[in-house]
Formats: structure tokens, sequence, C-alpha cells
């Protein structure tokens, strides 16, 4: 993967935004590489790009299968300054964010999952590992992305889950460095309007792309499980819940909930 092919794709927005682009041809972990640096000492925003993980994971210490070449993980630091309670709605900007470079580069028919998954028919494509990293008197918020290119059918009847990949969805491959460059410049961009308004300006749009608005749905939350009709998210990303008992709010920082359609037999 050519750096310097990405750089040139990328926004002034981008550049200015994102200071340096890494590229490893395998590491553990992008989102431990890249604690390990800010831990280091590294403190501008960077970018940490690699095509296999030996350790790679998901949300609630399961194992994200990255075999050389099946796809494009990547972590993006970002150094921000605002109270850790407002950065909750970031995972569900940075799912908009992979949805609208996908969507550009031709991916079509995608939708989302709250609070963080990429979907193609129902079926997991990308997904979202995001860790907040506090180094002195500095916070940082670690971006994780996973997204399927080419998954072997020995890696998918490893995972617990229905999975795709681009090569299957896409009439005709599309280049890696393409993606990385859109999706950097996407997140750049949503960023800057995240920290100027707020989530607000994005709920319109991830409720339209919502794969279970107005679904049944079961979210579970720690060891609680709470069932009722979907009825998508609020101004702050919170999913919003409407059960025979009333309507509740569920926000990602609780316990990193799950969420499923309540007649799915699959794991959350």
């Amino acid at each position: 993967m050519n750096i310097n092919s990405i750089r040139g794709m990328l926004t002034d927005e981008a550049l200015k935004c994102f200071m340096e682009i890494v590229y490893v041809d395998e590491i553990d972990s992008t989102n431990a590489e890249a604690a390990r640096r800010i831990d280091a000492g590294k403190r501008e925003n960077w970018v940490l790009v690699t095509t296999a993980q030996s350790a790679g994971r998901g949300r609630r210490g399961r194992v994200w299968l990255s075999p050389q070449d099946a796809g494009i993980y990547m972590s993006l630091v970002y150094r921000f300054s605002v109270s850790a309670e407002n950065l909750q709605s970031l995972s569900l900007l940075t799912a908009i964010s992979l949805h609208e470079s996908l969507s550009q580069l031709g991916v079509e028919d995608l939708q989302l999952k709250w609070p963080n998954d990429l979907l193609h028919g129902k079926k997991k494509l990308a997904g979202i590992l995001l860790d907040l990293r506090t180094c002195q008197t500095e916070t940082y918020m670690v971006f994780g992305i996973g997204i399927n290119t080419d998954l072997p059918s020995s890696v998918i009847g490893q995972i617990d889950q229905p999975v795709t990949d681009i090569n299957t969805i896409c009439a005709s491959p599309i280049e890696r460095t393409a993606i990385v460059a859109s999706l950097i410049n996407r997140l750049s961009e949503n960023l800057n309007i995240f920290f100027k308004h707020g989530f607000a300006p994005f709920k319109d749009s991830w409720n339209k792309l919502d794969c279970y608005l107005g679904a049944d749905i079961v979210i579970q939350n720690g060891e609680t499980q709470v069932s009722g009709k979907s009825a998508g998210v609020d101004e702050q990303g919170g999913l919003l819940l409407q059960s025979s008992s009333g309507s509740r709010t569920i926000n990602g920082g609780e316990l990193l909930p799950s969420l499923r359609e309540l007649n799915e037999a699959s794991n959350l």
C-alpha cells in the first residue's frame, strides 16, 4: 500500500487533521500500537494502516480475524480537548463517515447498525472500536476500523455472525489506497463539524441508514436485556427504545451495549 498515493488523494482539510500516515505489513493490533505510541510520547494526530493483524480485537473482547490481505485495518489517532461525556456519539459518526466514503467509491446498499457496524444485506462489512487514551494532561481518541475486503471462506467459517466483504458485493475491485484516503477525508470533515455542532447534524443521516429502525430489537447491556421497538437515535447518538413500559434511551457508553433483532438467533 503506497502512502504517497494515499496522501495525494487527501483533501487539504484531511492533511491538516491527520499529519502522518504510517503503513506496516503486519502488526498485533493497530489500536494496541496506537496506544503504545501515545504512551511513548507521540502527540500529533496520525493514522496507522495495515493489511494483517495477529491479535485484532473487536468490541467486548471479541477476536477480529485479520489474515493477510483479507481486509483493511486502521487506527486514526485524534487529540481533543472536549469532555469525555460528549464523545459517546463518535462511534456513530465514524460509521457514517465510513458509509459515506464507501458509497462515494461505488459500494451500494450499505446500512448502519447501532452503535458502530456497517452492514450489507444484514451481513457485517466493517466494524469500529474506539479506545479513549489519556496521557498526562492530554486525551486521545483512537478510531479503530476494520473493513472486510476479501475474506477467505476458511475465515468466514470461523466468524460467529453473518459477514461479507467488498469483493463479494462489488462488481469490480476497489483500490485499498482509495478506501483509506476516502475514509480519512470524510472523517476529517465530519470531525470538524462534530466539534462545532455535536452529533445533531448527523442524526437524520443515521436514522435514514439504520438497518433496524422500526424493528423489534433486543439490547444486551451488561447482564441486562431490554427489548422494544427501535425509534432511531437522538441528537446525542443515544438509541431510542419504545416498549410497553414506556420509552428509554440507551447510551453507547453503557457497558458496550449490543443490538440484535428480536427474532435473530445469532449471538450478540
